[in-house]
């Protein structure tokens, strides 16, 4: 019987037999690889072969004709190549599935290896790190152990090294002492021997001045009494008058000034007058126009106090009188053209109320003698005092340059009221006549007696009021000026003066350009 078949179809129909792989397996605790079949390795599953389905050809009819046997055989080959193909897929697909469980085993296993070692690798490392950190926990024991006895010792000699400085510094310091002692001991008896030679040499010296003053003394009485019996100045009336002045202000102080004080009302009365008028004067400025104002209003206080009682009248004049003097020896030291204003308020008063010259006469004098030509040795503390010598203390006196300039500020305002008063009004020590006499008894003045005091007043009489005395007295006026600034200063250059000087340089300013330095005129 023909079946149409291929001479190869029987042979390619075989059993188809799964072959079975071997695993290679890591051994993470020996480190070794082995191959193991994966019966062994893989869930012990057998794979068993697969029989291929061989149906049996059905026997045709050889009656068929010869379209009908190829038709059949050909359907029979496209039955047979369709389902050839069908069991190929399928044992593809078969394949593929095994091997993807084979890989993703051999992935977890692999897995299962590796999380096995990562283990042991941690273990180890954890084990090494415990061991790292027991050695440097030791070590830094050992160290803090070692700093620690290091820092023991350090104390130990530090305390040692201070023992020995402290004991050091105090044998030092005891030998300090006791040197310290010696020196004082030796320097207080060198003291003790230079006092006692100072003493000594002092009253040795007290002893030779008090000598010396005795024969100057002597030699200035002298002089003084041949002066009285001169046809020049008679110093005894000079003396006289000053001791006139002296019992005014007296008189003024038990008459005036002590009567208001014994009378409570009157004293409140004349204190409110003195509130308003005290502010006057610190206002008066180089104005003439601003001066003659505040002029003004003085005498507008002062009027009333005339009309209502003669005492307040005279307690009033006093305090002006007091007030101008001691602008005039603060005032005038730092600002000279301030005694320009000054006089004339005073001559104002002068000219309005007459009983006002016998206080301002006194106070001047009392505050500045020698505007009248007085002046006193001052050997004494009686002499300083009577020559109005500031005393703070037992032996505590103002400065020689407060006391000149004080005293000078005063002769400023004297010169330059008695400047401005003509030769039919004058008042008292204040005019032209009072002037020429402060001139020349300044002049006449035993040159023993001459102080530095007296040049300083010349030359603030000079820039006051020299002008206008060589107006006044014309060629007698050059001659005692002259005198002044040639012979006078001549007379005392060795004792070096320092107005002194400063009146032969004005001195010969005028001799050399004719112009006499005068105080600045006031503004209009």
């Amino acid at each position: 019987m023909k079946f149409a078949l291929p001479d190869d179809l029987g042979n390619s129909v075989v059993m188809a037999v799964d072959q079975r792989p071997s695993i290679e397996t890591f051994d993470s605790s020996t480190g070794s690889s082995s191959n193991l079949p994966t019966d062994l390795a893989i869930d012990n599953r057998a794979i068993h072969a697969r029989a291929v389905p061989i149906y049996p050809i059905v026997p045709r009819s050889v009656y068929s004709s010869p379209d009908d046997n190829i038709k059949s055989m050909q359907t029979a080959i496209n039955d047979y190549t369709s389902h050839y193909i069908e069991q190929r897929r399928n044992e593809s697909i078969e394949r593929d599935m095994y091997t993807a469980e084979l890989i993703q085993t051999v992935i977890n296993l692999s897995q299962v290896n590796i999380s096995k070692f990562n283990e042991q690798v941690d273990n180890r490392i954890e084990s090494q790190r415990r061991e790292v950190q027991d050695i440097i926990a030791k070590e830094k024991e050992r160290i803090r152990l070692e700093q620690e006895e290091q820092e023991r010792q350090r104390r130990l000699k530090e305390e040692a090294r201070l023992k020995k400085l402290e004991e050091e510094r105090r044998k030092k310091k005891e030998e300090e002492e006791r040197k310290e002692k010696e020196r004082q001991r030796i320097e207080a008896e060198r003291k003790r021997k230079e006092e006692e030679r100072q003493r000594k040499e002092e009253e040795k010296i007290k002893l030779e001045k008090e000598q010396q003053k005795a024969l100057e003394a002597e030699e200035l009485k002298k002089q003084q009494e041949k002066a009285r019996n001169s046809n020049f100045t008679d110093f005894n009336s000079v003396e006289k008058e000053f001791y006139k002045y002296k019992n005014d202000i007296e008189d003024i102080k038990k008459n005036v000034k002590e009567q208001v004080n014994q009378n409570k009302e009157l004293k409140r009365q004349v204190n409110t007058h003195k509130r308003k008028i005290n502010p006057k004067f610190g206002q008066l400025s180089s104005s003439l126009s601003h001066t003659e104002q505040l002029t003004s209003e003085v005498l507008a206080l002062v009027d009333p106090v005339k009309q209502f009682d003669d005492l307040a009248f005279k307690w009033i004049l006093n305090y002006i009188a007091k007030a101008i003097v001691h602008q005039a020896e603060t005032e005038v030291i730092v600002r000279p053209f301030a005694a320009l204003p000054l006089a004339i308020l005073a001559n104002r008063l002068l000219t309005r109320y007459s009983e006002f010259e016998y206080f301002l006469s006194a106070r001047f004098v009392k505050k500045c003698p020698y505007i009248i030509g007085f002046t006193d040795p001052m050997t004494t503390v009686e002499g300083r005092l009577r020559m109005n010598w500031k005393r703070f203390g037992e032996n505590d006196w103002e400065s020689e340059v407060k006391y000149d300039e004080r005293v000078a500020g005063i002769c400023t305002v004297w010169a330059v009221l008695s400047r401005m008063q003509s030769e039919h009004q004058e008042y008292g020590i204040f005019s032209n006549a009072s002037s020429w006499q402060f001139a020349a008894r300044t002049l006449n003045t035993n040159v023993l007696l001459l102080r530095n005091t007296h040049f300083e007043l010349l030359a603030n009489w000079w820039e006051a009021g020299a002008a206008q005395f060589q107006q006044v007295f014309g060629r007698q006026a050059i001659k005692v000026m002259k005198l002044m600034v040639i012979e006078l200063t001549n007379a005392v250059a060795d004792k070096k003066f320092p107005s002194a000087a400063r009146l032969r340089l004005l001195g010969e300013e005028w001799l050399n350009s004719g112009r006499i330095k005068s105080l600045k005129e006031m503004e209009a």
